[in-house]
């Protein structure tokens, strides 16, 4: 089975509607990963994990709903649509794994609902 990686999109923090870089590949991770360092009204990624999906589920946006804790960890992941309920597992397996810079609005970390739509793409 042909492996394909996932296009991130952080499209939507339920309080703060900020959008982040897209990531498919290990370079772009890292950009992704980069492109909010620094930010402290929101939760940033510090460290991504891609879930393995065969190439025929290309095209599909996954959604999935968590709350960053104060340690930066992903807590309560949920699916909230998928097309393929394997794929949207997947895609919630890889994201108890990611860890976050959680946000410090007042320079406290605070806990933090996130929304996350993932859209499935082809790497090659």
């Amino acid at each position: 089975m042909k492996n394909i990686n996932m296009l991130l999109r952080l499209a939507g923090l339920l309080a703060f509607g900020a959008i982040a870089a897209l990531a498919k590949d290990a370079a772009n991770v890292r950009a992704y990963i980069e492109s909010d360092n620094g930010r402290t009204d929101i939760p940033v990624p510090v460290k991504i994990v891609e879930p393995r999906v065969a190439a025929e589920q290309a095209g599909q946006t996954v959604e999935v709903e968590f709350v960053v804790d104060t340690a930066g960890e992903p807590q309560n992941v949920r699916l909230l649509g998928a097309t393929d309920d394997d794929v949207g597992l997947a895609v919630c397996n890889a994201v108890k794994y990611w860890r976050f810079a959680p946000a410090r609005p007042n320079g406290e970390p605070v806990a933090m609902k996130v929304m996350l739509p993932v859209v499935i793409v082809d790497s090659e």
